[in-house]
Order: C-alpha cells, then structure tokens, then sequence
C-alpha cells in the first residue's frame, strides 16, 4: 500500500507542488492583508474626526466664526418688536419688564420722542455679538408712519441687549455701563456697521427729499429753531440743552448719536457716528453751524465735521 501511496504522489507531485505553492500564496496574501488593515486601523477614525470638523465649520453660521451683523435673529427681533410697540402705546409696565432702568424721566424722554409716531412699520433687526454671552449690541430698522403724513421715513436705532438675573434679554443703557458704551463706539465703526449706516442714510434722504413737506416736518421736530443734520438717520438723537454749544475748540462731548461727515454737509459722506458722550477734540468751528472734529475709534484717528449744536462741554 505504501508503495502504491508512492507510486501516486511521483505521479502528481507537480500537482501537489502547484496546490501546495497556491494555499501558500493565498496565506501570504492574507497575512498581508491583516498586516496593512493593522498598521491603518486608526485612520478611519481620524478622517472621520477630520471630516466632521470640516463640516461643523463649513455649517458654522459665518456670524459664529467673525462677529458679522446677523438679520432678524429670532429672540434679539422679538425683544426689540415689544420694545418699540410698547413704546408706541405708552405701556410703561411692559417697558419696566423690558429695559434695565426705567424712570419718570425716560417715560418723559420717551413720550417726546414718539409723540409724532404713528407707527413702527417693517421692524428688523442687525445684531452683533455682545461684551458677555447672550449679549447683543442691535441696529433696530423700521419705516416711521407720522402722524398726518403717508410717506414712511426710513429709520435705525442704536440698541444694547443682555441677559437679566431670569435669562430674559433686556435694553440696556450704556451710560450705566462704561464698558459697553466703549464698545459701542468700536463696533459703530466696523465696514459692515458703516455700510448699513450709509443705507439707512441714503434712504432717509432720498425719503425727505421726495417729499418736501414731511421733510419740514421732521426738521422741525429734530431741530425746533430750524436747520439742524438729523443725528443719525432717525436714531434716538436729540439734544438735551446740556452744557453749552457755544463755539470753543478743544475738549467737547456728543450730546446724542451723531454722524461724522467728510464735508461739512448733511450729503458729506459718513465716516461715523459718535455715540452720546463721546469726547472729541474740536479743531475748527464754522459759520455754517458745523465743527471740524478729531478723535479716536479702535486705535483709528479720524477727522471729520458734525453739527455743532450737538456739542456740548458737559461730559
């Protein structure tokens, strides 16, 4: 039997070596395998990492990455739509729950402002983050309804929001907050701030200018003497008659938000606005009612004209 067992393998080993060089290639093969799925096992998970952080980025609202002004964000528009309706029908209960500081005299203020205010039509918002998380400095735009008067007045708002000790966000007043108030003028001087600024500007104008006698109108209640550049294309602005605007060069503060222009003209481009007591060093005043003005934003000096009524000596 053994010799037959012999006798069969002579006859096939070129079989058998065939067979036997094959079993070993498809181990080798195999081996090599295990050994490259080894060696690589980690990078599956790490392009999956790379992967999803790229796509986290890429869905980031662009306002998260670079503090851009954001429209209409949900809870920033709901806050300002109350503020303003309430402003609207004098519901001072709701304004106490709504601002950080409400008193005799802002009711007053506030009873001035909106007396000639019909409605707060179109409201939106243009926010930007904050000093502190869940903080908000707000461009408020709606189109003014005068009482007697069709045309709407195109109209942007200075606003500041923040969280209350309940998580609600409230208005704010940056003369209670130095800091804040601080940033506001760096933030009022950002390209993207500017921009919008300078539309909100060009509508008001063109508004006006179509339509002469609500031109007059509005005239009359920014500046009761006549004349007077609006302090910021319809923003809370109004001088207080504080201190005195008496033509001096030096040290002087902005008695409300007030435009910077290139020339000494309400059509001068807009550099900026001043927020209400910022101090400017007044370099030139002129028989036109303005002054030439020097200060400095964010580590940027500039030079411009403003009003010069709306200049005070008191801080």
């Amino acid at each position: 039997m053994i010799d037959n067992i012999r006798e069969w393998i002579s006859d096939n080993l070129r079989y058998i070596l065939l067979g036997v060089a094959g079993i070993l290639i498809l181990l080798v093969a195999f081996l090599a395998i295990r050994l490259v799925s080894g060696l690589g096992g980690s990078k599956p998970d790490k392009a999956k990492n790379q992967t999803e952080s790229q796509s986290e980025q890429e869905t980031m609202p662009e306002s998260e990455a670079a503090n851009d002004l954001v429209r209409n964000q949900q809870d920033v528009l709901n806050v300002v739509t109350n503020y303003y309706n309430a402003r609207l029908n004098k519901d001072f209960d709701t304004l106490g729950e709504i601002c950080e500081t409400m008193n005799d005299d802002i009711r007053a203020q506030y009873e001035r402002q909106d007396a000639s205010i019909e409605a707060y039509n179109n409201i939106m918002t243009y926010s930007k983050a904050g000093l502190d998380a869940d903080s908000y400095i707000v461009f408020a735009y709606f189109d003014v309804k005068l009482t007697g008067y069709t045309t709407l007045v195109p109209t942007l708002r200075g606003l500041y929001l923040m969280k209350n000790e309940s998580g609600n966000l409230i208005v704010v007043d940056p003369d209670n907050h130095q800091d804040i108030k601080t940033y506001q003028e760096q933030v009022w001087a950002d390209d993207d701030v500017q921009a919008l600024l300078d539309d909100v500007t060009k509508q008001y104008n063109d508004t006006l200018a179509q339509d002469p006698d609500l031109a007059a109108f509005v005239g009359s209640i920014q500046d009761p003497q006549g004349g007077g550049d609006n302090p910021d294309a319809g923003t809370d602005g109004n001088a207080d008659g504080s201190g005195t605007t008496a033509p001096i060069t030096g040290t002087m503060y902005s008695s409300t938000e007030l435009n910077v222009r290139g020339t000494p003209s309400t059509d001068g481009t807009m550099y900026g606005v001043l927020m209400p007591g910022t101090a400017v060093e007044v370099l030139e005043n002129m028989d036109v009612g303005w002054s030439k003005i020097r200060y400095t934003v964010n580590g940027t000096t500039i030079e411009g004209y403003v009003k010069t009524e709306y200049l005070t000596t008191q801080q």
